[in-house]
């Protein structure tokens, strides 16, 4: 998912921030569309863990392997909540950011050295 976002920002930086709008739409589009199959694709992971520790729990502690009692430990600690609140901000973090840069940044121009010649501050 992080490999996705710096690739939009690349081609936002070098190509599309001068693109015309109806392409920074359709790139927009495809790149929601790759993030809903990555997002569904955790969802789909983090139901079936979800099953998996459903079904571990409701296993005789003696028949535990210690490994398996200090991943059950880990899973209900502050940790993890604060693991699966990041993943999930994450996300919207992405895709709201993405969305500020292909519509709304603007890159400053290239002339800065020329023109703080021009205008000594």
């Amino acid at each position: 998912m992080i490999t996705i976002n710096f690739a939009m920002i690349v081609a936002i930086y070098y190509f599309l921030h001068e693109a015309k709008l109806a392409l920074k739409i359709f790139t927009f589009f495809a790149y929601t569309v790759g993030m809903l199959v990555l997002l569904g694709e955790m969802l789909v992971e983090a139901n079936i863990k979800e099953g998996v520790i459903e079904s571990l729990r409701a296993l005789p502690v003696a028949q535990l392997s210690r490994p398996t009692v200090r991943y059950l430990a880990v899973y209900d600690s502050w940790l993890t909540l604060i693991t699966r609140i990041t993943f999930n901000l994450a996300v919207w973090l992405f895709w709201f950011g993405i969305f500020y840069l292909l519509f709304f940044w603007k890159r400053h121009s290239q002339n800065l050295t020329t023109d703080s010649r021009r205008h000594p501050a």
